[in-house]
């Protein structure tokens, strides 16, 4: 009796013990799961038309050493295609292409994927809401820290039919960060401001239509440095916007305004009254009634003759624009170029 009330609760014991081992046990069964024998690379992944796509297959393992690969195109086999890679190119746009994969291992036993590309071409446009004179026939560029916008215009063909923008779905992303807050459904527009210490953006858009990604659009738009340079102004004619100066010039009468137009600064600083012009002359600083708007009038005191140096810097003062600066000198020849009098200028 003594030593059957011993061994009760070792038994006990016993049982518990081999409870718990096989609990872990199967709970280490539970998260393990077997990996995808076989990984696929496409480059590109949304190819345009008559565009080279290549096809990698690699295995886990050694498995495709001694396998038979199968390469079909448009349900045609391939010949000579026997290898892990495929090359091909696609067609035209709405021309689509169906690649089947089938490899033959003795281990694996037989596995087959289907490819299909359906060319499409998503163009992108930017446009930066950037300052130029009035009249002024180039682009106005970016400028670091500016606004910006892209403009997504796809063209997507799902068999014959064209799908129109509304129905397709855009992911953004910039400098690889993705924004979602901008894309969706029928968001084809991409607005932003750019980063004042990058001299670039790269902008991303994928495209989906009903879930399935139909094509991609990348641009970089490059940061371009802002500038100024000076006009004259006629009294009746406004700023000659047709002639700048360029290094230098001789005043033609005892009075002349300058007009300093700066070009690709963001607008928006414009409006909120960030933008502001320090002229000097001779190495002072100079002033006028209009200097603040780009303006400034000079008027010869005497009759002497010499030169002076006139110089405007333009700087942009919000926080995120800083590096928005730009500067122009020109070297202001005054009365008859004989003798050796002293020149008086007065910026008014």
């Amino acid at each position: 009796m003594v030593s059957e009330q011993k061994t009760k609760p070792m038994q006990h014991k016993f049982f518990i013990l081999l409870a718990v081992f096989f609990m872990s046990v199967g709970f280490a069964h539970a998260q393990t799961s077997l990996p995808d024998p076989v990984q696929y690379v496409v480059i590109p992944e949304t190819p345009g038309p008559n565009q080279q796509v290549t096809i990698e297959v690699s295995g886990v393992g050694t498995f495709l050493g001694n396998a038979a690969i199968t390469w079909q195109m448009d349900g045609k086999t391939v010949g000579g295609a026997t290898g892990r890679t495929f090359t091909f190119t696609t067609g035209g746009i709405g021309s689509p292409t169906n690649i089947r994969l089938t490899i033959n291992s003795a281990t694996q036993g037989i596995i087959s994927h289907n490819f299909a590309f359906n060319p499409s071409v998503i163009n992108l446009v930017w446009e930066a809401d950037t300052y130029t004179p009035l009249l002024y026939k180039g682009k106005a560029l970016y400028s670091a820290g500016s606004s910006l916008r892209v403009v997504a215009f796809p063209t997507v063909l799902i068999g014959k039919t064209l799908i129109a923008s509304n129905k397709l779905s855009f992911q953004w992303s910039r400098n690889d960060t993705p924004d979602p807050s901008s894309s969706g459904l029928g968001k084809n527009v991409f607005s932003f401001y750019g980063d004042q210490l990058n001299t670039e953006e790269n902008v991303v858009v994928d495209v989906y239509s009903g879930g399935v990604k139909v094509g991609q659009g990348r641009i970089t738009i490059p940061a371009s440095k802002p500038t100024v340079i000076m006009y004259s102004v006629d009294p009746l004619r406004g700023t000659l916007l047709g002639t700048a100066f360029q290094t230098g010039f001789a005043l033609p009468q005892t009075e002349t305004t300058l007009k300093a137009e700066p070009y690709f600064f963001s607008n928006i600083s414009f409006t909120r009254g960030q933008i502001k012009y320090n002229w000097s002359l001779g190495g002072e600083e100079t002033t006028g009634p209009d200097a603040a708007k780009g303006l400034l009038t000079l008027r010869q005191t005497g009759t002497g003759s010499g030169s002076a140096n006139i110089s405007v810097d333009v700087q942009n003062n919000e926080n995120d624009k800083l590096i928005q600066a730009a500067s122009a000198n020109l070297n202001l020849l005054f009365g008859p170029q004989t003798g050796s009098s002293i020149l008086n200028l007065f910026g008014l």
